[in-house]
């Protein structure tokens, strides 16, 4: 009764809503949704929710064996933009100079590395994260074994 009364429809307007008898103008969907303090998209999500199991042994198909880069989440799982790696890399690894066209993110769950991005010097530890504009040239040099989990946001 409040809900209908501060979106300004009556009772029975809300309930044929609720239970899909109807559907609400977008004005009063965005009143309703401003109300419940929830997004629109939350108000009309049909079905049932999208799920994806992806068992370790598929994961362990998806991997670069140059470089031991696993593909946790590939691109189009969360986002057609996203991909999520993860990888253990070997003390003396060097990863040369080179582009994507995205912005990367990477977080230490082990080990040390020093990220070049552009002419700067980055000393990353277990527990540290960065982020960085990877059309800018970048390195990676492995100090002590790493482990680290990453993001790759590709441009559009």
């Amino acid at each position: 009764d409040a809900l209908a009364k501060k979106v300004g429809i009556s009772k029975m307007t809300l309930h044929r809503i609720e239970t899909g008898a109807t559907a609400p103008s977008i004005v009063n969907l965005a009143e309703i949704s401003f109300h419940l303090k929830k997004p629109i998209e939350s108000l009309i999500k049909e079905g049932e929710p999208k799920v994806v199991v992806i068992r370790e042994k598929e994961l362990n198909g998806i991997m670069d064996p140059e470089s031991g880069i696993k593909i946790l989440a590939p691109r189009g799982l969360i986002s057609d933009r996203i991909t999520i790696t993860s990888a253990e890399l070997d003390t003396g690894l060097v990863i040369h100079p080179h582009t994507n066209k995205g912005f990367e993110w990477a977080y230490l769950t082990k080990g040390r590395a020093v990220v070049t991005v552009g002419n700067k010097k980055y000393e990353l530890r277990a527990g540290d994260s960065i982020f960085y504009d990877a059309h800018f040239p970048h390195s990676i040099e492995i100090k002590q074994k790493i482990h680290y989990i990453g993001l790759f946001l590709s441009d559009g």
